[in-house]
């Protein structure tokens, strides 16, 4: 009898490394090296992107007052990350982008420039009903490239431009402007030309157009007008058909009575150092801005995000072309309101992209593509109170997650020299059944 049962315990080992063996096929048969994944990875079975800096993020809130910070990472088609911080949770809340409006803008003009309707060289009085001059280079034409890489010697703004953009905020909470001003477009005429009845010198640097460069809201709305007058279309209607719609940017646009304002980011400014009897954030009303082309654009992460990825796939975004290849390379070599990321103005660490700031709101849009990823990715951090503070709180944040992004990305880069190992679930399945039949044999 021992010696049956010995023959019998032999029998059973003899089965173990036949089952080894298959459960090694079955796995094998799984195995999937990354080298045969599409080049976009946008399928690659990667690790959930989670950057552990929530207590971070409340810490700098907590520093400077901020109620609300609303922020996203885009990877190459995709966003693969979004996060609320604060009072408002609703992960597709509108803000206000302020100075990111100018990249729609100059996008805009480059589509003008890509269907013959303008050139990028022409003087600003082919297109203008009046002659846009500097008063102490008469002889020098302003141009459109002028205008958009804002070396045209126009100012940065004045302070009858800042109270005229924001009159419609300054009435909801009972004040007046304390200018003359007139509506869009008429207003720049009137502001800009020495003989107009809105004029001031400092609508003027003191440099020669084409030399230097200058950040100008007040030359982002003339591209506006121009914008306007080439196409017979009012920037926001131009915006909506040729940009939002095909974009499918649903919750973007300029006037916020179009939105519930149960979507609206609430506007608030720290009030404590100009006012110490104050609790501090004061609230505000919803407005509307006025520079148009400059600084009027309201969004969330999802429909910018959209945009982003214009400017991330050589003017596609998910498979909607906004702009030629070549045309979208030649608006980043010029640094038209999209800084590249080795860009001499700015120090965004390699990163590119755009940011603005506003009453009450701040945002900031990077990218970053072309050798320093394996893949184009984007973070976007919106918030909702406008002092300087929270301007540094919002870029703050965003480089958190950037140098989680560049982590996470390391993890991305190494996978495709190695394999995925993936049991599917018929391979378990196979798996249990054999287990089972070796333990009954086994009994």
């Amino acid at each position: 009898m021992k010696i049956n049962g010995l023959k019998q315990r032999n029998r059973q080992h003899i089965q173990y490394p036949a089952m080894t063996i298959l459960l090694a096929l079955l796995v094998g048969l799984t195995i999937h090296p990354l080298a045969t994944v599409a080049a976009s990875n946008d399928n690659l079975n990667l690790p959930p992107f989670n950057p552990m800096i929530g207590n971070q993020v409340q810490e700098l809130m907590t520093q400077s007052y901020v109620p609300t910070v609303t922020t996203a990472v885009v990877r190459n088609n995709s966003i693969i990350w979004t996060k609320c911080y604060g009072e408002q949770t609703p992960l597709d809340t509108i803000y206000m982008t302020g100075s990111v409006t100018k990249t729609f803008t100059a996008t805009a003009i480059f589509q003008l420039y890509e269907r013959g309707l303008i050139q990028l060289d022409d003087d600003v009085n082919e297109y203008l009903p009046f002659s846009l001059r500097h008063p102490n280079y008469t002889d020098t034409p302003i141009t459109i490239r002028m205008l958009l890489i804002q070396t045209s010697g126009l100012a940065k703004d004045t302070d009858q431009y800042i109270a005229g953009m924001a009159e419609d905020a300054t009435m909801r909470i009972g004040l007046e402007n304390p200018y003359d001003w007139l509506p869009f477009p008429h207003w720049i005429e009137a502001h800009l030309t020495l003989n107009g009845s809105l004029y001031v010198p400092d609508v003027w640097t003191p440099n020669e157009p084409g030399t230097s460069r200058h950040y100008s809201n007040l030359g982002y709305n003339v591209l506006g007008y121009i914008l306007q007058l080439a196409t017979g279309m009012p920037i926001w209607e131009y915006m909506e058909a040729n940009i939002f719609t095909p974009l499918e940017m649903h919750s973007t646009g300029y006037n916020f009575t179009e939105f519930d304002t149960s979507q609206l980011a609430v506007p608030y400014i720290y009030q404590l150092d100009v006012d110490p009897q104050s609790t501090g954030n004061k609230a505000y009303p919803h407005y509307n801005y006025l520079g148009y082309s400059s600084g009027a654009i309201r969004s969330n992460i999802y429909d910018l995000a959209r945009f982003l990825l214009v400017h991330m796939h050589r003017g596609v975004s998910n498979g909607t072309q906004i702009l030629a290849e070549d045309t979208i390379k030649l608006m980043h070599q010029m640094e038209a309101s999209w800084l590249r990321g080795n860009s001499s103005l700015v120090n965004w660490e390699g990163w590119g992209g755009t940011e603005g700031d506003i009453y009450g709101f701040h945002t900031k849009a990077y990218a970053i593509r072309d050798g320093n990823t394996s893949v184009p990715y984007a973070v976007i951090t919106f918030l909702n109170q406008g002092s300087d503070d929270a301007r540094d709180i919002c870029f703050s944040i965003n480089t958190l997650i950037r140098q989680y992004v560049h982590r996470y990305d390391a993890i991305d880069s190494y996978w495709p020299h190695g394999i995925i190992l993936v049991l599917s679930i018929s391979s378990i399945a196979i798996l249990v059944v054999l287990g089972v039949l070796a333990r009954r044999k086994m009994g």
